[in-house]
């Protein structure tokens, strides 16, 4: 009988182990269900919430759409296809004065814009890179601007 209650004991004092490791361990609330990638080739969801930035990759490991949000602001992009860096873009961005729908080349310079924010708004054409020129129709504080460069840099509004 003794030697039975001694091992009752044991098996006691190591069941209760076992299960205050197991509750410890699950108070920890940062577990990791996934390391690495997967790929899904169909995915259908009700309601997503991201915490950290999206980037959607081609096929060729390039990134086509990047979303992300920071404490001034927000952007999405889309890239076209390039190489070195080298696509088009075209981003959406808001910040706290305002927002920008752009257009860039494939050199990252600026084709077309339309802006809005507190005094105003307008949409801007830049020139080819390289040359001169280019477009702009601005409301600025309620007053209507048109004015356009012309190759030498010159402004001109809308009057001349």
């Amino acid at each position: 009988m003794y030697r039975l209650s001694e091992k009752l004991k044991y098996m006691f004092l190591g069941g209760f182990l076992t299960v205050a490791g197991f509750m410890f361990d699950n108070m920890n609330s940062d577990i990791e269900a996934q390391f690495g990638s997967e790929r899904i080739d169909e995915l259908t969801v009700q309601e997503l919430t991201v915490l950290e930035d999206i980037t959607v990759v081609a096929d060729d490991g390039e990134p086509r759409v990047v979303i992300f949000w920071n404490d001034r602001g927000g952007q999405v992009t889309c890239l076209g296809p390039g190489e070195d860096g080298d696509s088009a873009q075209a981003s959406l961005l808001v910040g706290m004065f305002g927002g920008i729908a752009g257009i860039t080349s494939g050199q990252g310079i600026a084709g077309a814009s339309l802006t809005i924010g507190r005094e105003g708004g307008g949409v801007t054409i830049f020139p080819v890179p390289g040359k001169e020129g280019g477009a702009s129709l601005a409301i600025i504080d309620g007053d209507g601007v048109v004015f356009r460069t012309d190759r030498f840099g010159e402004l001109h509004s809308l009057e001349q």
